[in-house]
């Protein structure tokens, strides 16, 4: 049996309506229709609960009032980040090698992490809240104290060892030939910290101590390796135990190893005893210094630098050099407009040097019309005032960057000389865009426009370093102490970042193409490109409610899905309808 509901029209263009019961029924081979009852006159509450009964005979009727909503959480992010976390073997790798209370507390500060931004004690209150998520990962918090997570991260470190060589191995790096390495910096708030130095701050932070981070990975970005340093270490030091490392606890046979400019590899290679009997391949840039160099002894010439890619070897060492169109506009726009800026400083500086030798010169005209009269003027400049000048050219050639094709010749009573060296800043002036990338890989084995893109692949590491500094882990400010929970709180964050990789890695490629259609006030529809940030807040967006069915009966359902949504699973090859399942599995 079944609900029929028929609309019928008049010629003069009136409309009835009718409800029906009906059932099919077979005559021979023909399938009729009958109606056993009209329900037209029935009210319509009533019509609804015979139908809802008429579709689903083994579920009960509930009324209205019966029905709550017992408690509801942001739970699609969490769901979706436990999942990544199992497809990459975290929870297996800290559960084989940590205590079942620390794996889970770093398993929830993991998760934590992504989801609020926020140091261990805002991680801590948001499990205290969630008792949900808890339930999920099996984590009780009677008696836990935002100590334990503290001495959880601790414990951590000191089992990095092995767990770095689980993570390498279930992630095939000792397969990999390209590694990428990189070297940044993170501030502290407070002084204490026992790793914080004062050195190179790529965060702008004046007077803040910092850390170092190194972070070795695969040639597209993900991570296989992340190491924490003082933070007065100079980035080449950190070369040599990383290619050990790739070496010896790892067991990695070929290595090509990707760093910039600044790493000195070659330098390291050859110098340290310990590297120089294995034979590693590498890749990095030169640095403008460098590339004079080469040109001044006639290895390389500066008419070699075209659009297309250029190669010289010298000495069993390849040398591509190339050039990059749109850094050249630019890098020469900022050295002709810092040389302008300059020259208008000195320009200014000269005329206050030129004012005041005007009125030394009138100061002693007067002396020798009254010399007792005037007496006490100034006729001439002191030592104290030519300093003063002199402070005041290299403070401004300084602060535009130019001190180094300037040179102050004279500054006295008489001349105000500084001259500016044309030859160093047109060298420099000709180098703008061009980069110079050198390699000891053979070129049967890579060619030219290889090389060149793996050397462009240290913007991957780099990827990584912006995604550990923003609002997608925060990895600063740091306010641990102890150097324990510090190099644990690092290691915490790669965990963080891979799963980001991921979902970043699933989503770029469905972002480019997917378009959302908005529906304005004047009903125009408009196309809006998403964003990464877009999705995450879609997925937080995803409820996981409990509801009361009568007396006695509590189901957890999710709202349904809308078309995003439904998408970013489809992209991350995740089954939604397990959040109900496992959720339902843990209540019972």
């Amino acid at each position: 049996m079944y609900i029929q509901r028929n609309k019928a029209k008049t010629k003069t263009g009136k409309e009835y309506h009718s409800v029906l019961l009906c059932e099919k029924y077979r005559q021979g081979k023909k399938v009729k229709t009958r109606t056993i009852a009209n329900l037209s006159n029935m009210p319509d509450d009533m019509i609804l609960v015979i139908e809802n009964y008429l579709k689903s005979k083994t579920e009960m009727t509930v009324c209205l009032k019966d029905i709550a909503v017992c408690s509801s959480i942001d739970f699609g992010l969490v769901f979706v980040i436990l999942q990544i976390l199992s497809q990459l073997r975290i929870d297996e790798i800290l559960e084989k090698i940590l205590s079942p209370l620390d794996a889970t507390l770093v398993k929830a500060m993991i998760i934590g992490k992504i989801i609020t931004g926020g140091s261990k004690l805002c991680i801590y209150n948001w499990l205290c809240r969630e008792e949900a998520v808890c339930e999920f990962l099996g984590l009780d918090m009677t008696g836990i104290k935002v100590d334990h997570l503290y001495s959880a991260l601790g414990q951590l470190y000191r089992h990095n060892p092995q767990i770095e060589k689980k993570w390498f191995r279930y992630h095939k790096g000792a397969q990999r030939r390209i590694y990428l390495y990189d070297i940044t910096s993170s501030y502290f708030e407070g002084t204490q910290n026992e790793l914080a130095a004062f050195g190179y701050n790529r965060d702008g932070k004046k007077g803040k101590k910092q850390i170092c981070i190194g972070l070795l990975t695969s040639e597209d970005g993900f991570p296989l390796r992340i190491q924490t340093f003082k933070g007065n270490t100079a980035d080449s030091t950190t070369i040599s135990g990383q290619i050990l490392a790739l070496k010896k606890e790892f067991g990695v046979e070929q290595i090509v190893f990707v760093g910039d400019r600044g790493m000195q590899i070659m330098y390291n290679l050859e110098n340290d005893p310990d590297l120089s009997e294995e034979h590693i391949d590498f890749i990095t840039g030169l640095t403008h210094a460098q590339i004079n160099t080469l040109i001044s002894h006639g290895k390389i010439e500066i008419n070699l630098f075209n659009s297309d890619l250029a190669e010289v070897e010298v000495d069993d060492m390849r040398y591509i050099l190339s050039v990059n169109p749109e850094l050249e506009a630019k890098e020469r726009f900022y050295l002709e407009n810092s040389r302008k800026q300059a020259d208008a400083q000195i320009e200014a500086i000269r005329k206050s040097w030129e004012k005041r030798c005007i009125r030394n010169m009138e100061n002693l005209q007067k002396q020798q019309e009254n010399a007792k009269k005037h007496k006490k003027l100034k006729i001439e400049l002191t030592v104290k005032d030519i300093d003063g000048y002199k402070k005041r050219i290299t403070l401004a050639l300084k602060k535009c960057g130019m001190d180094k094709y300037y040179n102050m010749e004279t500054i006295d009573n008489k001349e105000f000389r500084v001259a500016f060296n044309r030859i160093e800043f047109d060298k420099n002036l000709s180098l703008c865009g061009k980069y110079v990338v050198c390699t000891n890989v053979p070129e049967q084995d890579m060619p030219k426009e290889q090389v060149r893109g793996q050397y462009k692949n240290l913007q991957n590491v780099e990827h990584a370093f912006r995604d550990l500094k923003s609002d997608n882990i925060s990895i600063r400010p740091i306010y641990h102490r102890h150097e324990l929970q510090t190099r644990g709180h690092v290691q915490l964050c790669m965990f963080a970042y891979a799963i980001i990789k991921i979902m970043e890695n699933a989503f770029f490629p469905f972002l480019k193409d997917f378009n959302i259609s908005t529906t304005l006030n004047n009903h125009r529809s408009q196309k809006t490109q998403l964003s990464f940030n877009d999705l995450i807040a879609e997925l937080k967006n995803i409820k996981l409610c409990e509801l009361k069915l009568g007396q006695g009966v509590q189901v957890i359902q999710t709202p349904k899905l809308n078309e995003v949504q439904t998408a970013i699973f489809q992209v991350l090859k995740i089954d939604p309808k397990k959040m109900t399942e496992k959720a339902n599995k843990i209540k019972k």
